[in-house]
């Protein structure tokens, strides 16, 4: 061999380059394996954050009625009859509560949403009724109240 040195340089070039392409291609499949969402942690779709949103808004602003939100434990969701083209309904209820949302079928729309709250009385039970009813929208990622009426 008359270059050993530069024989020497290739085989070390080449150990080198296939070394870092492993490392290199250990390293991406962590980071995607990393940027996989989480299983166990559900992801809320945009109407339950909307609806979550709302009461969140009508707790914080609406202290009176704070009391009838513990553990609510929400049923429901979309109800839009099918077939049914250019609006989306859905409800949600849990422990007297209903929450309902209605909006187009557009880019960026307009949510409305209805939040009514009443507890039937029971038979043979003396209990001082309650009735809210809140109305408001959701837009660009921020609730706005309409109106609001709490009843004794």
């Amino acid at each position: 061999m008359k270059h050993p040195k530069f024989v020497s340089l290739i085989v070390l070039l080449l150990v080198f380059s296939s070394v870092a392409g492993a490392c290199w291609a250990i390293s991406t499949t962590h980071e995607q394996n990393d940027q996989q969402p989480n299983d166990t942690i559900p992801q809320l779709d945009i109407q339950e954050k909307i609806r979550d949103a709302a009461m969140e808004y009508i707790k914080v602003n609406h202290a009176e009625v704070a009391s009838f939100m513990d553990k609510l434990e929400w049923t429901g969701g979309r109800v839009t009859p099918e077939g049914l083209l250019g609006a989306e309904t859905y409800t949600y209820s849990s422990s007297g509560w209903l929450v309902t949302l209605n909006y187009p079928v557009v880019a960026n729309p307009v949510y409305k949403i209805t939040v009514s709250y009443s507890v039937p009385n029971e038979e043979g039970i003396i209990s001082l009724p309650y009735a809210i009813q809140w109305d408001g929208c959701w837009l660009n990622n921020s609730i706005r109240e309409i109106s609001y009426c709490f009843a004794q």
